[in-house]
């Protein structure tokens, strides 16, 4: 076989292996992950949302344009995981968008402002230019639009107090959870509901008005009335069947902030609500303290309320016990005295550490005057506490007095070394029933049920961990409008309590599973900055001449085999 005859054939092999794999590739699709973290394989209750996508969905994405490098991370990260939905169904498309390139700052206002009205929020950065820095507005979010419905998305995670980069890293961890969300609430056909519990005090529908809209997105949300009970048609007395049935019929109760006392026949209806494994998430206050009474005062009383409230043993038997000692940290919220931010030790702030899905990269949460919580003995019932306090805490015994003196004091180190002080415990499981013990309250009903099998009960010990401000500083909104839950309109920073109280929604009532992706990790290797810095000159002139220098080698290697091939053929001839 000559040389010429054997270069041919060689070259319609290789021709015939690529039309051939071309060919395959138009009939059947695959990928294979070799990264260790899996991060380019999407989890499977991802995988059955994209499937359910069967009309086109447009994403639009607000994030293009000259932007820093983590930005630009985020943004080809962003654009990655929308390739690998749209691999999986066509019916997947998205367009990046940079709303800051018209000319016209008027039209670039008009656009900001449709922006901010679809539910997107802009942080300012500024970018290095030729002639100095300018500011730039980003809107690091999208809206994706299905059939009659859009859903805005936020893709950057703020956490308070910590470096740009890290808050970066975990927005792309948690890409996958915040796309398969948008998906989820636009293909779904049932919405749970939600029942606020109203009837002893509980905030009101202006004081938890930003979080009600949030959440209504994807839930149906409802006020429940304990008090208020339907009449039989027949007798015209009250129908207790019929209140437990209505009760019953929510996927979820909340309880925010009761100040009334709960009757017996109050707490066998939540009772056996639970045992019917309900979901439920009570925020209650054991101490009275209220910043409303320094209007009056530089200083007031705080006391105890669990007892005359009514719900204190019952929550023992299901395995937590709020006490009536205040927390106080040294890792705090500020309080705005007109002349400066000072923090403020009973504003504690909680930087979720857990790899629970319900705080995992979340944002710090803020509470106002909570108290700690201890969890008891209770067979069957998995406690999982979410909100701990920093290791510079103590606890204030109550009666005792609450005054502005220690805004104005620097706090003592040495006295805050208790630590690690829980203000926020999830139960789980079989939790046992208040009332399988005791009398019924009401002996014309069925009798109570002894246990639940699969509850879930998260309990906060800040009433007003659920409350929104009301704007009193802004002049382009109304006076008394409600602020975003977790704004602090006086010190102008966001804590994480929308959503917390969001991804705990979802952890109770998430069908598909989907808040499981929340707890994967994605390992972010970045490079070493500093390092890199140091030695610049060297790995740019490397990365410019190691190709060249690559190529040249290669080269000179193939004429090497070349002319041993033709010489071997040659004398072969």
């Amino acid at each position: 076989m000559s040389a010429r005859r054997h270069d041919l054939l060689t070259w319609l092999g290789i021709t015939g292996i690529v039309i051939a794999s071309i060919a395959v590739s138009q009939f059947a699709f695959f990928r294979i992950d070799l990264t260790e973290d899996q991060r380019f394989s999407l989890n499977e209750n991802t995988l059955d949302l994209i499937d359910r996508v069967e009309d086109p969905l447009l994403i639009t994405l607000y994030l293009d344009g000259d932007f820093p490098s983590g930005f630009q991370r985020l943004r080809e990260e962003t654009r990655r995981m929308l390739d690998e939905f749209r691999a999986r169904n066509g019916n997947i498309q998205y367009v990046f968008i940079n709303p800051s390139e018209n000319p016209d700052p008027q039209a670039r206002r008009d656009t900001y402002q449709q922006l901010r009205n679809a539910g997107l929020n802009a942080i300012q950065i500024e970018v290095q230019e030729a002639d100095g820095v300018k500011q730039q507005q980003i809107f690091p979010g999208a809206v994706a639009t299905y059939q009659d419905k859009e859903w805005s998305i936020s893709l950057l995670l703020e956490q308070f107090a910590t470096a740009p980069e890290a808050q970066i890293n975990a927005s792309i961890q948690n890409l996958e959870y915040t796309l398969a969300s948008a998906l989820k609430g636009l293909t779904s056909t049932h919405r749970p509901s939600i029942a606020i519990l109203e009837g002893h005090g509980e905030l009101s529908a202006v004081e938890t008005a930003s979080w009600e809209a949030s959440v209504a997105k994807a839930y149906d949300v409802e006020r429940f009335n304990l008090r208020e009970f339907p009449l039989d048609s027949l007798t015209g007395q009250a129908d207790l069947g019929l209140q437990v049935r209505r009760l019953n019929s929510y996927d979820l109760i909340i309880l925010a902030k009761p100040r009334a006392s709960f009757s017996d026949l109050d707490r066998w209806l939540i009772d056996q609500y639970l045992m019917n494994n309900g979901r439920g998430i009570f925020m209650i206050d054991a101490v009275y303290a209220e910043m409303d009474s320094l209007s009056y005062a530089p200083e007031f009383l705080a006391y105890p309320i669990l007892d005359a409230i009514g719900l204190g043993d019952q929550l023992f038997a299901y395995g937590t016990r709020i006490n009536t000692s205040l927390i106080q940290d040294m890792v705090c919220a500020g309080v705005n005295d007109r002349r400066s931010v000072r923090p403020w030790v009973y504003f504690p702030l909680f930087l979720p550490q857990t790899d629970h899905p319900i705080a995992r990269n979340l944002n710090a949460v803020r509470m106002e005057f909570a108290t700690s919580m201890d969890t008891v003995r209770a067979p069957g019932v998995v406690k999982t506490p979410l909100l701990l306090t920093s290791p510079y805490t103590r606890r204030q015994p109550t009666p005792g007095s609450v005054g502005l003196a220690t805004l104005y004091t620097d706090p003592n180190q040495a006295l805050f070394q208790e630590g690690h002080l829980a203000a926020g415990i999830l139960l789980e499981g079989a939790l046992p029933s208040y009332y399988a013990n005791r009398i019924s309250p009401k002996t014309d009903v069925a009798p109570p049920k002894a246990a639940a099998t699969d509850a879930k009960l998260l309990v906060l010990s800040d009433g007003d961990f659920m409350k929104n401000q009301r704007n009193v500083v802004r002049a382009d909104l109304p006076r008394g409008a409600p602020l975003p839950l977790g704004f602090d309109q006086f010190t102008g920073q966001q804590f994480g309590n929308a959503d917390f109280l969001l991804n705990a929604v979802d952890y109770m009532l998430d069908g598909s599973g989907l808040i499981a992706v929340r707890g994967r990790d994605v390992t972010l290797r970045l490079l070493d900055s500093p390092r890199a810095n140091a030695h610049r000159w060297a790995w740019q002139w490397g990365n410019a001449l190691a190709p060249l220098a690559l190529v040249v080698v290669l080269g000179a290697l193939y004429r090497t085999l070349r002319r041993r091939f033709y010489a071997h053929n040659s004398t072969i001839s």
